[in-house]
This record gives C-alpha cells, sequence and structure tokens, in this order.
C-alpha cells in the first residue's frame, strides 16, 4: 500500500514542477502585452501623415513637403496633434484588454472543463494570428479578408438575432423559411458594394480599424485564452502556496514587456526591420512558444486533490456573482489595475515626454536629435517597469502567504496611491526610474493576490470560471485607464489629474480590502 501510493504521489510532485515550467513559458509570451507603448511611434509614422509647423512648412518649401501633410501653428499645436493621432493608435491596448478580460470568462469555463492545453492552444493561434495579419497590413488584400470577415461576423449575428426572436414561428411560412437565404444574400451584396467603395480608400483609417481588430481584438481574445490556464493548473498542483505560484506564474507575463524594451529586443528589430516584419516576427513565436508551453499543462489527479490538508469551498461561477464579496473584489481589481494601465500604455512616450519638458524648463534649446535621444530614454522606463512587475508579482504573491491577503492588500494599493500623486511631478531620469519601477511593483501584485484570494472564497474546482468574472474589472479598467489618460493629456497638456484620479482609487481600494475582510475571513487570513 505504501509503495503503490508513493510511487502516484512521487511523480505528480516532479510533474507539477513541469506545470510551473509551462506557465512561465506561455506567460512571457503573453506579457508582450505591455510592452505596446514601443507600438506607437513607429506607427504613428507609418499610418498618419507627418505633422509639421508653419514655421518649418516655410523652411523646407512647398515642393518638399509630402502630399496631405498636416501644418500646425506651433510646437504646442503639433504636440497637440500628436497627441490625438497616439490617442486614437493607443486604443488598439485598450481593446486587446477589453478582449483579453472578456474572452477570458468564456476560456475559464472551457479550461474548467477541457483542461488547460486545448483554450492555451487555441489562445496561441488567436493571439499569433493576430500579429501576422497586422505585418501584412501593407497588402491590399489583407483589407479585402478583414472586410469578408467582418461581413460574416455581421450576418451570423443577425442570423442569429432572427432566430432567437421568429425562430419559433411556423416553418411553413415562405417567409419564415426563406428569410435566412435573404438575409445572407442582402448581407452578401452589401458586403460587396461597401468593400468595392471604401476597403483601401479611406486612408489611416483602414490601417486604424485593422488594428484595432488584429493586435487589438484578436490578440486580446488569444491572451484571453491562454491567461488562465496556467493560474488555474497551478492553484491545484500547489494549494498551500497560491499566492506563490500565482505570483511565480504570472512573474513571466511581467518579464514579457521587457524583451520589447531593450534594443536587443523587440525595440531593436523594429528599429532595423521596420514595425510591420516585427508583427509577422512576433505573431509566429506567439504560435510556437505558446503551443510549446501549453502541452506542459495538466491538472494533478484526483487523489493529489483528496490528499489537500484543506478543505476549500467550492463556488460555481453563478453562486459567486451571487456574493457580496465578488464585487468588493471587482472593485479592487478595477482600481489597482486602472492605475497601472493608464502608466503602462503611456510609460515610454510619457517618461520622454518629462525629460523634455524638464530641459526646456532648465532654458535648454533642444535640437532635434537631442529631443529624439530624450523621448528614446522613455524605453528605459518600460524596461525598469516590466522587471519590477514581473518582481512585484513573486514578492506580494509570497507576503499574502504569509501575512494574509488583506494587509498584503492594504500596503500594496497605499504604496501604488502615493506614487501616483508624484509621478507627474518626476522630470529626472532617476525619479523617473523609481517612478515606474514602484508602478510595476505594485501593479504586478494584482495578479499572485486576486486569482489567489478568489480560490480563497470560492475554491479552485471553478477558478477558470470564477477569475474570469473576476477579471473583466481589469479589462473595463484598461478602456477607462487610456481614455482617461488621453482626456487629459489633451485637454490639460498633463496626465496628471488622470494620475490623482488613479492614486484616489488606490486608497478606496485599500479600505474595501479591509471591509472585504469584515464581511468573510477567508482560510488564508
Amino acid at each position: 500500500m505504501t509503495n503503490s501510493t508513493s510511487g502516484s504521489v512521487v511523480p505528480n510532485r516532479n510533474k507539477r514542477f513541469q506545470v510551473l515550467i509551462g506557465a512561465i513559458l506561455v506567460q512571457l509570451i503573453l506579457g508582450t502585452v505591455y510592452g505596446y507603448s514601443i507600438f506607437w511611434e513607429p506607427l504613428t509614422a507609418n499610418i498618419f501623415p507627418p505633422i509639421v509647423t508653419e514655421a518649418q512648412y516655410l523652411s523646407l518649401g512647398a515642393e518638399s513637403v509630402v502630399t496631405g501633410t498636416i501644418i500646425v501653428e506651433n510646437e504646442v499645436a503639433r504636440s497637440v496633434e500628436l497627441a490625438k493621432q497616439q490617442g486614437i493608435l493607443k486604443y488598439a491596448f485598450s481593446i486587446c484588454i477589453l478582449s483579453f478580460a472578456s474572452v477570458m470568462v468564456i476560456a475559464g469555463r472551457v479550461q474548467d472543463v477541457k483542461g488547460p492545453t486545448i483554450p492555451a492552444i487555441i489562445g496561441g493561434l488567436l493571439m499569433g494570428s493576430g500579429f501576422i495579419y497586422a505585418g501584412l497590413m501593407t497588402n491590399a488584400i489583407v483589407f479585402y479578408l478583414a472586410h469578408a470577415l467582418f461581413a460574416g461576423v455581421v450576418t451570423l449575428l443577425v442570423l442569429m438575432l432572427f432566430d432567437t426572436f421568429l425562430g419559433h414561428l411556423d416553418k411553413e411560412s415562405v417567409i419564415v423559411r426563406y428569410a435566412p437565404m435573404g438575409i445572407m444574400t442582402t448581407c452578401i451584396v452589401a458586403s460587396i458594394m461597401l468593400g468595392n467603395q471604401y476597403v483601401g480608400k479611406i486612408a489611416e483609417m483602414d490601417h486604424l480599424l485593422l488594428l484595432w481588430g488584429t493586435i487589438g481584438f484578436m490578440a486580446g481574445a488569444g491572451i484571453g485564452f491562454a491567461y488562465v490556464c496556467p493560474i488555474a493548473a497551478l492553484v491545484k498542483w500547489f494549494p498551500e502556496q497560491k499566492g506563490l505560484v500565482s505570483g511565480i506564474a504570472v512573474a513571466g507575463f511581467g518579464l514579457g514587456a521587457y524583451l520589447f524594451s531593450q534594443k536587443w529586443g523587440a525595440l531593436g528589430y523594429i528599429g532595423q526591420q521596420g514595425i510591420f516584419p516585427f508583427f509577422i516576427m512576433h505573431g509566429i513565436i506567439c504560435i510556437v512558444g505558446i503551443t510549446i508551453g501549453a502541452l506542459l499543462l495538466c491538472n494533478p489527479p484526483p487523489l493529489d486533490t483528496v490528499q489537500q490538508t484543506k478543505i476549500l469551498p467550492e463556488s460555481t461561477w453563478q453562486q459567486t456573482l451571487k456574493t457580496p464579496a465578488f464585487y468588493l473584489l471587482w472593485l479592487m481589481f478595477f482600481s489597482g489595475a486602472m492605475a497601472g494601465l493608464m502608466v503602462i500604455g503611456i510609460i515610454k512616450v510619457f517618461a520622454g515626454e518629462q525629460l523634455v519638458m524638464a530641459a526646456n524648463e532648465a532654458g535648454k534649446i533642444l535640437s532635434v536629435t537631442e529631443k529624439s535621444d530624450l523621448m528614446l530614454k522613455g524605453a528605459a522606463a518600460v524596461g525598469l517597469l516590466a522587471i519590477f512587475n514581473a518582481i512585484g508579482r513573486i514578492v506580494w504573491g509570497f507576503l499574502s502567504d504569509k501575512i494574509g491577503r488583506t494587509a498584503t492588500f492594504v500596503a500594496m494599493f497605499t504604496l501604488q496611491a502615493g506614487v501616483m500623486f508624484f509621478l507627474a511631478g518626476m522630470k529626472t531620469e532617476a525619479t523617473l526610474s523609481i517612478g515606474a519601477a514602484l508602478v510595476g511593483f505594485n501593479f504586478g501584485g494584482n495578479f499572485a493576490l486576486f486569482p489567489s484570494v478568489t480560490a480563497d472564497f470560492f475554491g479552485a474546482k471553478h477558478l477558470g470560471a470564477n477569475y474570469g468574472w473576476v477579471f473583466t474589472a481589469y479589462g473595463i479598467a484598461g478602456v477607462v485607464g487610456i481614455a482617461a489618460g488621453n482626456f487629459a493629456k489633451v485637454l490639460t497638456g498633463s496626465y496628471a489629474a488622470a494620475f490623482t484620479l488613479a492614486a484616489g482609487l488606490c486608497l478606496l481600494s485599500a479600505g474595501l480590502a479591509i471591509v472585504l475582510q469584515r464581511m468573510h475571513k477567508p482560510s488564508k487570513e
């Protein structure tokens, strides 16, 4: 009996580290989403017409200015126009985050039923295809394929609505019988006419819509399918160290952006090869890397579940949505995610602008090259934020296992609030580096703490679906955070107001963590 037991348990003990390796690999590639801020400048140059001041226009001469160039009054107006252009591009990041969180609700349920491997592979295919598609946008056929796909989705939705509202009617009716064929014919004719009229003929709008649909929606959906799989598997393999293993796994997600921010990584590749070839290469890496990691994932056998020392409460997602604890967790996650995503989406440009502003305030007259060099230094902030994002996931996860979730939440949210209050006033490389590191450190903690506390409250059996619903807060925060940052920048010329709002929400979350503890004390408190 002893031999049999040890023979079944030891391989499982060894196999759980294989699962950990697969989880880190999957998360490392998924985390490249946090490096999106390096896309905006090269995409702006490739998609939008150039912007010049009236003085530059006169000095260059009309014959030297590219057709379609936007001419503005001065440098201030040029900065405002550039902020508008990049603000529109940044919504690809918002759409990606929203798609990520929304799809995770479905993917979590699939993971609970089918296990982690299948949804993770689906995620890799979706994410990789999105980037490859975006990389081919200079080819006109891509726009037609995108238009055809969109038309097909619209047709399907119309047919579903018809079936929902009229499907119960008598099938012998000629109208009911042939209406679906009429709907399809109408949609096909309309899509062909619109395609010939508009596809490839509305300049930057074509590219924007394609970007929103590829590196936005498709890539986000891929991340949503794959993200929850490693976490759900690890929580089952390591029931006594949920915070730590969740942190280690999602630390890979935090490090993904670091690869983007280095000259030897994505940033250097984009500088040498261009943004569109990079998209294709990254898409291939996503498909191959995530698939390999997914094949290493699996759930533990029932024996390990029976041998767990503590019996966790098990709640289906329907039951979870009926509890006040879910809504408090949702609000807490929203606040913490909004603060971090607001900074992640703009950190490279923000850090560069702060350095340029400091130089101007010091009375320096910067040449175009000097200004470009200062803007490029913003990439260092991206790298630091990414590294400390990964470190924070491990540290906060470890602390939560030792001192409890509530104390860890209060410390993390309070520290993040303090950083956000002072971030807009940081104008040196040293302070910006410290600020970016702390924002990343605290933001990363969310992704170790929230899956752990979700398992504490609602159990591990349905963690995929339950955490998927909690994670919708992250999707909403991505849209609100980027919108708030863009609005503040265009309206006031600074991100200060948006940062202050985020700081206040973090303090609110610290208070909600205490309320949550008093309402219901989970097993690891």
